[in-house]
């Protein structure tokens, strides 16, 4: 390499290509002013510490890597500025490197390499090997201690007289010794040595330097337990013979065993008491496994459900959408859905299906349950006809009909609102009904009527609305709360078009007003024309001299006052199709003519 300084150390360019270390010589601003074969031949186009050319800012190419999360060029930024700064001789690390085919890791070494400090070396030797075998061992080591000390398996290390030179937590915890114990003991004090099967397990292993049996282990409280137990032997780096023993605690495993078998059968018991069918199926959709309910509920034997196929049970009009929901399922990996299903004696039933996918040893499966909603479908629809003959009556109702929330606010009105107000339902809709009806003189009425409607009273009155053009109408209103729960949710305002009877009330009482005056002026000409008779009876009375004229005359005079007495009291009483004969009495015994 030649430099124009001076002060710079002098490499020589086959001396640096004959290396296997990445080199480059870098200027103080971090350029590359020279590298090596090495350098130029490593494929580290897909790296993040690349390995570019001459000419190239080093600390655009770390910036970049960092920007991609990797915190090793960080670290490489930061020591190649302390040592480009001066702040540091020298600086080391070392890192990985992944390209796209293969993983490295690279020891990193950065100092200057003339006088003046202003070219600087950076050295990249490949300790790929070496870093793969320490972390092997450590890997080794750290597994083996892992096995050893999480192993659910008892473990031994023995000599070749059988000392027990380690032993880990679970040979402890199965065999009730602590460790300090069990290190203070040989294989005698928790097995039988004397055993043939034992003595033959040890010829064996001598031959092929290994065994595996079951044997009965001594606890430390003098029990026996059978275990599984193997050994091998192995040789120390001193060359020492030792031995692996590794013992399982069969009483457990059958414990297991026995607890595996009441949670199958307890998983059974489960299954069957699901409120519902329970089925699962396979990637072709055939059932595979079901619980009872599928045979109490459908009717079909277990022979007529295993390996069916489960579009087989539902109806045909049906089938085309569950295919789809299942196919959706083992994709997505749910599934809800409602349809009718074929029970065995003919009858149609109508279920809800739900089902999620799982997976058991790389083979999708359909888990699904199924409820039956005939009878809730049959309510439903009878819900549903109820629910229409209800709206048809609302609207086709021959009165007015509301219906508003606690705010006053319309939610809907009928055809015959329509007609006595004017306002369509989308005019309707969302108004205050206070505000859009009730005339000025009568909106503190109106809001009366609400507010003890929304406290719950059911209230009727006649009263004046006004309608879309300002035009008053004379209605009965009718205003009863709805409540859902102890709660009221709204209020049905009723509203019957009286304005046909106002108008005969009208007429009626103008009738009656006329009658009133006709039987006044009647009333009047009666009483003065009977007042004149019986004046000029009275006159005939004071002219006559004979006993018998005089008598006959005063008879007349008492009828005329008596019919002028009765002709009062039915104008009194003011109905003339009866006599209220008691008023009549009272009026002849306090008349002038009964004292006289």
């Amino acid at each position: 390499m030649t430099d124009s300084n001076t002060s710079a150390l002098t490499f020589d360019n086959n001396f640096l290509d004959s290396l296997l270390a990445h080199i480059a010589i870098i200027n103080a601003n971090g350029t590359i002013v020279e590298h090596n074969e090495a350098w130029k031949n490593f494929n580290a186009n897909s790296a993040s510490i690349k390995r570019p050319e001459i000419g190239v800012n080093y600390f655009e190419v770390l910036q970049q890597a960092i920007e991609k999360g990797d915190d090793y060029a960080l670290k490489f930024l930061l020591g190649l500025k302390n040592v480009l700064n001066q702040n540091k001789k020298a600086f080391t690390l070392a890192y990985p490197l992944k390209t796209e085919t293969n993983s490295f890791w690279f020891n990193l070494t950065i100092r200057p390499c003339s006088d003046d400090n202003s070219q600087f070396i950076m050295i990249h030797e490949d300790i790929t090997a070496s870093m793969k075998a320490k972390y092997e061992k450590q890997e080794n080591e750290d597994r083996f201690e892992v096995k050893f000390e999480e192993s659910l398996d008892g473990i031994f290390i023995t000599d070749s007289e059988g000392t027990i030179l380690e032993a880990n937590q679970t040979a402890s915890k199965i065999l009730g010794w602590s460790k300090d114990e069990l290190l203070k003991s040989s294989l005698d004090t928790v097995l039988n040595t004397e055993d043939p099967k034992f003595q033959a397990a040890v010829e064996q292993q001598e031959k092929s330097g290994t065994y595996s049996l079951e044997l009965e282990f001594t606890t430390k409280q003098g029990n026996t337990i059978p275990a599984k137990t193997t050994s091998r032997s192995y040789r120390n780096p001193d060359g020492k013979l030792r031995s692996i023993i590794s013992f399982h605690d069969l009483s457990q495993w059958k414990e297991v065993e026995s607890d595996l078998i009441r949670n199958k059968n307890f998983t059974e018991s489960a299954l069957n008491s699901i409120p519902g069918v329970f089925l699962v199926l396979d990637r072709e959709g055939n059932i595979v496994r079901w619980n009872d309910h599928m045979t109490t509920e459908l009717g079909y034997s277990p022979e007529e459900l295993s390996h069916k196929s489960a579009l087989s049970f539902i109806t045909d009009d049906q089938k085309d959408a569950v295919r789809q929901k299942m196919e959706e399922c083992f994709n997505n990996g749910e599934l809800a859905i409602e349809t009718k299903v074929h029970a065995k004696e003919g009858g149609i039933k109508d279920f809800f299906l739900f089902a999620k996918r799982f997976v058991q040893d790389g083979e999708p499966y359909l888990v699904g349950a199924g409820i039956d909603i005939t009878e809730r479908k049959k309510a439903e629809r009878e819900n549903r006809k109820n629910q229409l003959m209800l709206e048809q009556l609302f609207d086709n109702s021959p009165v007015g009909i509301t219906i508003v929330d606690n705010d006053d606010k319309i939610h809907k009105v009928n055809n015959s609102f329509t007609t006595i107000f004017g306002y369509s339902e989308e005019e309707a809709t969302g108004k205050n009904i206070n505000e859009l009806l009730a005339p000025k003189s009568k909106k503190h009425e109106a809001k009366a009527i609400s507010l003890a409607t929304k406290k719950g009273e059911s209230l009727q009155t006649e009263t004046i609305r006004m309608n879309k053009n300002g035009k008053e109408v004379p209605v009965l209103i009718g205003s009863v709360p709805v409540t859902f729960e102890d709660e009221i949710i709204a209020i049905y305002g009723i509203y019957v078009d009286v304005s046909t009877q106002h108008n005969y009330r009208e007429k009626i009482k103008d009738t009656l007003r006329e009658k009133e005056a006709l039987l006044s002026e009647l009333h009047h000409r009666v009483k003065n024309n009977l007042a004149l008779i019986a004046s000029l009876v009275e006159l005939q009375l004071f002219d006559a001299e004979d006993d018998k004229l005089e008598g006959e005359l005063e008879n007349i005079k008492n009828r005329i006052m008596t019919i002028a007495s009765i002709h009062e009291v039915l104008y009194q009483n003011g109905n003339f199709t009866t006599i209220p004969f008691t008023n009549f009495l009272e009026e002849l015994a306090t008349s002038r003519m009964v004292q006289n």
